[in-house]
């Protein structure tokens, strides 16, 4: 009932580190990874887990080319470095099927301690809530029939999850479930709280002047790059 969408690009490492997470993960959804061209040996890991396809570079046509391939009637995009576990998948049946939710995402954790990262998470979850304006690293669900009218993510170089899910909301009723999400802190990690933070607010600003994306785009450091 539910397709699995992971976009990939040199996330050996972390396949490798979360190798029982993935594997229970494939008996209960349509596991689907879809590969920018990675330069480590994340394609023959992930074959160990699910289906993989080949995308260039670029997240939201990875998403949308396995979006192309799922099998399910719901899809559920993730990151790599993102855990949920069987209850997540629950609650996205009971709110497609039960409750007539068309999309949503998840009460987002970040996996480092501190008040900091509490408060990181918090912000998010609170635009989350209220906004409904969802951050891919949240997870975000969306019925497949909804997402191919909607004609998938928007072919941009960065912040498709934002553009998205601005206009998922316009399509009918849309759910922040409370189940948690864990994400990583790695780009908070590597970058630094304050760069990441205030590179956040930079992207944000742009996004509302409407500033030409592809620049934007050449600013984002990539944490997966090596």
């Amino acid at each position: 009932m539910i397709s699995v969408i992971i976009p990939v690009y040199n996330e050996e490492k972390i396949l490798l580190k979360n190798e029982l997470y993935f594997k229970s993960l494939s008996e209960l959804v349509d596991l689907i990874f879809v590969d920018g061209g990675s330069k480590d040996r994340t394609k023959e890991i992930a074959t160990d887990y699910g289906r993989v396809f080949n995308e260039g570079k670029c997240r939201a046509k990875q998403m949308n080319r396995g979006a192309m391939q799922a099998k399910e009637d719901i899809l559920f995009f993730l990151h790599a470095d993102a855990v949920i576990n069987k209850e997540n998948i629950e609650q996205i049946r009971r709110a497609v099927y039960g409750k007539n939710i068309i999309g949503g995402c998840f009460r987002q954790v970040i996996d480092q301690p501190g008040l900091i990262y509490r408060w990181i998470a918090f912000t998010g979850n609170v635009r989350a809530k209220f906004q409904h304006i969802y951050y891919g690293d949240q997870g975000i669900f969306v019925r497949k029939d909804i997402f191919q009218d909607m004609k998938g993510f928007p072919d941009l170089p960065i912040c498709e999850d934002i553009f998205f899910t601005k206009a998922l909301k316009t399509r009918g009723n849309v759910s922040f479930l409370n189940c948690p999400i864990y994400c990583s802190a790695r780009r908070w990690l590597k970058q630094g709280i304050l760069k990441t933070y205030f590179q956040n607010l930079r992207i944000n600003l742009a996004l509302s002047l409407g500033e030409d994306l592809n620049r934007l785009a050449r600013e984002y450091q990539d944490v997966r790059e090596k």
